[in-house]
């Protein structure tokens, strides 16, 4: 059987590490000036190399030879460790040993002699999966060790390890590795392999890695496994389901240029070719993040380093100078909403296609913002004015005049469909309201709101008029029940439009609750009969409800 790419180039010694300068020099250095320490924790991202270091620091602390902090790979102790015979290097998966019976069976062969190496060495894997008991077996041990015993560590979820563990290590972050790095070491495979493979193909490997050196070798493994001694970018694509760099930056860049026919074009491209479109949005909005960050400052940068290219940066960094901001967290929100919608839609193109509409066209409010205040009798958006037919046209180019006049035209000519609504709307400015037209048209506002919520009705009975500023009434209710469920952006919205059109003015409501109220409907009752809030409530509710009390 064939050996993974991974393990057949794992690295044997500190100077065939790829990344993590930082970390090798460090353990090299105190291997080297013999500062050994008892407890090792390195910690970061799958596939960094967290094993491989560990294995290898494991035989540099054992090499008979050492040359320059570097294992001599030619004495005993390296062989049989190279070999995987040595029975003084012990590699455990905490995954599968999380119980507190293995820490103890651990604890046991400690204090055993080594059996021919100069330290025994345990390597725990993914050491946060331990149990609570088995994190408190291991303290002691951790904490004073005999001296020909050293423990590593690893573990990709730092924080689920016990602060009592982390004190009794040297921790170790490990960083994602550049996407540099990953494809020089490919690019290494690939000639040991004897295969030819396209730079831009080595590229979409190395970002679907996401900065892992194992998941690249895995990918790479994969492709190499075709039997095609000479890989293209087409074959790379069909294989990873995604399409590369330059499609998702060539969208990006007719997005922000406001180009919607050249991305819609793209977008119904890639479809047609097979790719799968949710796997490129998610692609296209990491995309326009990078460029969101780059517009913020250039050196944040370092932290999506391991997905691009530098030569990819300084073209980004173009694109994000020239883009407004604003324009960027349109795209993003937009295409967001959009990444759950594709596989659910009956054209998965259609919700990209929306996306890129919204985050390339400038529309009036009512046509793009969300709880639109609707015509009950109509069912249309109400007239209102918007800023964009208001806005100085010299100020403008000639593109954005010309989606202002669409967009505006658009709105006019529902808004024409509705006769009474336009005369409504015209009549609106003219319109000066006082509390007397409040008031006397109340009672027909209780009996035309009926047929849209017959509960309002009943709510809106138990309630007053009480101040009017400028087109704003303020209702008092004595229950604070009452002033939620009018508050509620349903019930207000329903208030406003048929009480809009009894007074032909657009108006607003606010709710307040006055205590007083239920005194002052307490005076109209005989005393004998006079009901307690409780009650009062009871009978609303009643009401509101539709209920009836059953003896």
């Amino acid at each position: 059987m064939s050996e993974t790419l991974y393990r057949k180039y794992r690295p044997k010694n500190f100077a065939e590490v790829i990344g993590q300068a930082h970390i090798v020099r460090t353990l090299s250095n105190s291997v080297k000036n013999g500062r050994i320490g008892q407890a090792y924790l390195f910690t970061g991202p799958r596939g960094t190399g967290k094993t491989s270091i560990a294995r290898i620091l494991a035989k540099t602390i054992n090499c008979e030879a050492l040359q320059n902090g570097q294992p001599c790979e030619k004495c005993a102790s390296c062989k049989i460790i190279d070999s995987k015979k040595s029975l003084d290097i012990i590699e455990i998966d905490a995954a599968s040993h999380t119980g507190v019976d293995n820490i103890r069976e651990l604890r046991e062969t400690v204090a055993l002699a080594n059996a021919s190496l100069k330290y025994k060495v345990y390597i725990i894997d993914e050491v946060h999966m331990l149990s609570t008991g088995a994190f408190n077996a291991l303290l002691k041990t951790l904490e004073e060790p005999p001296s020909h015993v050293v423990f590593i560590l690893a573990t990709t979820e730092i924080h689920k390890v016990p602060e009592t563990i982390l004190s009794r290590c040297q921790r170790f972050d490990f960083e994602r590795l550049p996407i540099q790095s990953i494809i020089a070491k490919m690019e290494l495979i690939a000639k040991a392999e004897k295969v030819t493979i396209e730079k831009e193909a080595l590229e979409m490997i190395a970002i679907s890695a996401e900065g892992g050196m194992r998941d690249a070798e895995s990918l790479l493994g994969q492709i190499i496994s075709l039997e095609d001694k000479n890989i293209t970018v087409a074959e790379v694509e069909e294989l990873l389901g995604t399409a590369d760099s330059g499609r998702i930056a060539e969208v990006a860049t007719a997005l922000l240029k406001k180009d919607s026919a050249g991305a819609i074009a793209k977008i119904n491209k890639l479809f047609e070719d097979g790719f799968d479109l949710q796997v490129f949005n998610k692609s296209l909005i990491n995309y326009l993040r990078q460029l969101m960050l780059l517009k913020i400052d250039p050196k944040l940068k370092k932290y999506f380093s391991f997905e691009v290219p530098e030569e990819q940066i300084e073209v980004m960094l173009v694109l994000s100078a020239n883009a407004e901001l604003a324009a960027m967290l349109d795209a993003i929100n937009f295409f967001l909403d959009a990444q759950g919608k594709i596989s659910a839609s009956v054209l998965p193109q259609l919700p990209l296609e929306i996306a890129i509409i919204k985050a390339t066209h400038t529309f009036p409010a009512p046509l793009v913002a969300k709880n639109i205040p609707y015509n009950l009798s109509s069912g249309k958006p109400n007239a209102v004015k918007h800023e964009s037919q208001s806005m100085n046209k010299e100020t403008n180019n000639k593109q954005d005049e010309k989606i202002i006049q669409d967009t505006k035209n658009i709105s006019e000519a529902e808004i024409s469909q509705d006769p009474e609504l336009d005369h409504q709307q015209n009549q609106t400015a003219n319109i000066s309201l006082d509390m007397g037209d409040v008031k006397s048209n109340w009672k027909k506002l209780l009996i035309d709101i009926r047929p849209f919520n017959h509960s309002l009705s009943v709510l809106l009975s138990n309630c007053q008029p009480i101040k009017l500023v400028g087109a704003e009434i303020t209702l008092a209710t004595p229950y604070d029940f009452y002033r939620e469920k009018l508050t509620e952006h349903k019930n207000k919205l329903t208030v406003e439009e048929v009480f809009s059109k009894i007074l032909k003015a657009h108006i607003r409501i606010s709710i307040v609750q006055d205590k007083a109220l239920i005194i002052k409907k307490q005076d109209a009752v005989a005393v004998a009969e006079k009901p307690s809030e409780q009650d009062s409530l009871l009978d609303s509710a009643l009401q509101i409800m539709g209920g009836k009390v059953v003896e």
